[in-house]
């Protein structure tokens, strides 16, 4: 979002810059700024690229290594997934929205969930349409997918609303796919965490330039409400997903400042204490990253 550019959510039209960042990622140096409008308070990634554009970024090796044979791994990866939704409901019809190679599907029970999912990477809906069946992976946006209106129990975006090109419409098309007293789980980077104020660019979540956007729950919250959805639960996402985001953020300031070398020598002298340091921030100002359970009222606001 430029001055003069509209913001995806609230139709705000000034931006206030935040901070700057180079990323490499093996091409040529490429600069991105981060914006927030003043109105709503969310951040945008500008320039903000199309998909053929991060396609290119979006390889095989951005996903990982996932040992997908073995379901005890599957169950214990998902495992903060799978208990976050089990708070707030144990069966039903599920819709994984970017649901990459389709692990949190594989660790549900498919005798108490019907299980579906979208992924528009070609590399990783290769992956869940083989593992999970063709006719339950789509690879279609969201707001593109033939899908008929209220007839999920539930819908997830883990870490991804803030790769979606417009997250505001996101959640409205997640509204009509609902239905009534059906429930939208998100996880997302929080922007307002202490890793991303204290750190900046050095941020792991920060992920350039795969987020478009970037969240803070007050104005994810705002965004549900917005779309119809009233936040039942939020906090700071569990699991070791917080340590790893500390330790990776270490890590990238302590090579910025030393170089490869000597930030990793940094980094291993320092790293017994990191498990302190991220529980004080957390305390502090919430993890890197949180959770939101939000229902779907009968009718939008």
């Amino acid at each position: 979002m430029r001055r003069g550019e509209t913001c995806v959510f609230c139709g705000g039209v000034a931006a206030e810059r935040v901070l700057e960042a180079t990323i490499a990622s093996g091409r040529a140096p490429r600069t991105f700024v981060l914006l927030r409008c003043p109105q709503c308070g969310l951040v945008t990634t500008w320039p903000r690229l199309g998909r053929s554009e991060l396609e290119e970024y979006y390889r095989p090796e951005y996903w990982g290594r996932a040992n997908a044979g073995d379901l005890s791994w599957v169950r214990r990866d998902q495992a903060s997934r799978t208990s976050f939704l089990g708070r707030f409901r144990q069966s039903g019809r599920i819709l994984d929205v970017g649901c990459g190679l389709g692990l949190f599907l594989l660790a549900l029970d498919p005798a108490r969930w019907d299980r579906y999912g979208l992924e528009v990477m070609p590399a990783a809906f290769r992956e869940a349409q083989r593992r999970l069946g063709a006719d339950r992976i789509v690879t279609q946006d969201l707001s593109a997918a033939v899908l008929p209106g209220a007839q999920f129990d539930v819908i997830t975006f883990w870490d991804v609303l803030e790769h979606l090109p417009n997250p505001a419409d996101a959640l409205k098309q997640a509204f009509r796919l609902l239905r009534p007293g059906g429930l939208l789980l998100v996880r997302a980077p929080n922007f307002a965490s202490y890793l991303a104020q204290r750190f900046g660019a050095d941020w792991y979540e920060l992920s350039l330039p795969y987020h478009l956007f970037h969240f803070t729950p007050a104005t994810l919250t705002r965004m549900l409400e917005t779309a119809g959805f009233k936040v039942r639960a939020s906090g700071n996402s569990t699991g070791t997903g917080n340590y790893h985001a500390f330790k990776h953020t270490m890590l990238n300031r302590l090579t910025r400042l030393h170089g490869p070398r000597g930030g990793r020598l940094r980094y291993y002298l320092l790293k017994p204490s990191f498990g302190v340091w991220e529980s004080i921030s957390t305390r502090r100002d919430g993890g890197s990253s949180f959770e939101l359970c939000a229902e779907r009222l009968a009718e939008a606001s």
